[in-house]
Parts: structure tokens; C-alpha cells; sequence
């Protein structure tokens, strides 16, 4: 019969090794991969306004498991003890926390100031080319804010890309302005700064983004505030199939 002495013996030293090698390597790898986690956590909770989706909070779960059982399978090859078996349990949780994440490196891309920029002028030139096709079909843009926040429903699709320290999600929204040297405070991102003039014969739309996480208006190349504008041209022949004013294109149809 075995002794308790002997069931209670470490294993020998090069099994323990092994162990330890292999377990640990799985734990670094978690860790590796979280980094870029742990980093766009840190810039988000730094800035007033990030863009990007948030952390992948399961993978940030991961890595702290993964952290504190390596720690213990350290600890006790230093002691000359057998790794408890929760700790290599822990390891392997970790790893499938960290497949279940899934890929991340989208997401960089995703996180780019540039990126959510670029997606906020899109928006707003579609908004933009909607609002032309309507002054020169008509001889006048919408001089109302409710058509221009429905215009901006049918240029969508909003993927608020934008989001503030706490991780809520910031709308691309429509601001109306009531002049065009009026300058609304305080500036959020995915704001649409529009102004139309008085008779609705032209229009200027400026867009606020991101510059170093704080809102800013976006600028041309030459550093100069990028203005999308539109003044009706009676030259111009209209469009040979107008296309559908905002307002009917989300109005409910007709009933027969």
C-alpha cells in the first residue's frame, strides 16, 4: 500500500518543467494577444471620445485569469511543488476565452480615428448629394430640420463608430444652425452642422469629428474647415428622373 508520504511527494523535476513550460506558454500567448485590448481600454478611458467598438471584455477576462494562474505555476516550481490542478484548469479556460474572442486584427483598423472620419464624410455626402438632387429638382432644399435628420436616416447606415469615455455609442445627428458663422458648444463628434439659407436656394454642411480623441471640425487638405455645399443652379437641367424627397421616401405608403 502507498504511503501518504509518497501521494503527497512532488513530482519529479523535469514532469513539473514540462508542465510548467507548457502552461506557461499558453498563458503568454493570451497575454500577447490582449495587449492590444488593455491599450485601446487605456486610450479610451483617457480621452473624452474614442472611436472603434469596445474592448473584447472576454478576452480582457482572459488575460487576468491567464496572469494570475501563471503566477501560481511559478510560484510553486520555485517551491519545488506539483502546480495545482485549478491553475492549469484556469490556463486552458483562458485559451478558450481567448479563441472565442476571435480575430482582432479588424479591429485595429476599426479603431482608427482616420477610419471613423472618413465614415462620418461619407454619411454626410450622401446626406449632401440627397440635399442637391432635392434643390435642383425643386428649386429649393428643405428649410426644416425634421427633413434633414430624415435625410440623414435614408443616407445611413450609421454604424456609430464614435463613443465616449464610458463606451455608450455616439449618433451621427443632424445640428441645425441658425447661421453659418454660428459655432454650437459644446462640439461633439458625429455632429452634422447644417445651415440653409432663409429662400432654401443653398445650404452648407460642415462635419465634427476626431483629432487626438476631442471633436474637431474636419479640414480639407489645407487645413482648412471642410464645408459640403449647395446653391440651386437654374443652368442646370434637372435630373431626368428626380429622385424622391427624403420626407416621401420614409412617409408611409398610400393605402389602396
Amino acid at each position: 500500500m502507498t504511503s501518504r508520504s509518497e501521494a503527497a511527494a512532488p513530482s519529479p523535476l523535469v514532469l513539473r518543467l514540462l508542465h510548467a513550460a507548457v502552461f506557461l506558454a499558453m498563458a503568454a500567448g493570451v497575454i500577447s494577444v490582449s495587449v492590444p485590448e488593455w491599450r485601446h481600454l487605456a486610450r479610451g478611458l483617457g480621452q473624452s471620445f474614442h472611436s472603434g467598438p469596445p474592448p473584447r471584455w472576454i478576452l480582457l477576462a482572459g488575460c487576468l485569469l491567464a496572469v494570475v494562474s501563471g503566477l501560481r505555476l511559478v510560484w510553486g516550481l520555485v517551491r519545488g511543488r506539483s502546480a495545482p490542478l485549478w491553475a492549469s484548469a484556469t490556463v486552458l479556460v483562458s485559451v478558450v476565452g481567448a479563441v472565442g474572442a476571435g480575430d482582432g486584427r479588424p479591429l485595429k483598423e476599426a479603431r482608427s480615428e482616420e477610419v471613423a472620419n472618413l465614415s462620418l464624410l461619407r454619411v454626410a455626402r450622401r446626406v449632401h448629394l440627397s440635399m442637391v438632387q432635392e434643390l435642383q429638382s425643386h428649386g429649393e432644399a428643405p428649410t426644416d430640420e425634421a427633413s434633414w435628420r430624415k435625410a440623414l436616416e435614408v443616407a445611413g447606415p450609421n454604424h456609430e463608430q464614435l463613443r465616449t469615455r464610458e463606451f455608450r455609442a455616439v449618433p451621427v445627428q443632424v445640428v441645425w444652425l441658425e447661421s453659418e458663422e454660428s459655432r454650437p458648444a459644446p462640439l461633439v463628434p458625429g455632429a452634422l452642422w447644417v445651415h440653409v439659407t432663409p429662400d432654401g436656394v443653398g445650404f452648407s454642411l460642415r462635419m465634427v469629428g476626431l483629432r487626438g480623441g476631442e471633436p474637431a471640425l474636419l479640414l480639407d487638405e489645407r487645413e482648412r474647415e471642410l464645408v459640403l455645399r449647395g446653391l440651386y443652379n437654374p443652368d442646370l437641367p434637372p435630373p431626368e428622373k428626380p429622385a424622391a424627397s427624403p420626407i416621401e421616401q420614409l412617409s408611409p405608403s398610400p393605402t389602396p
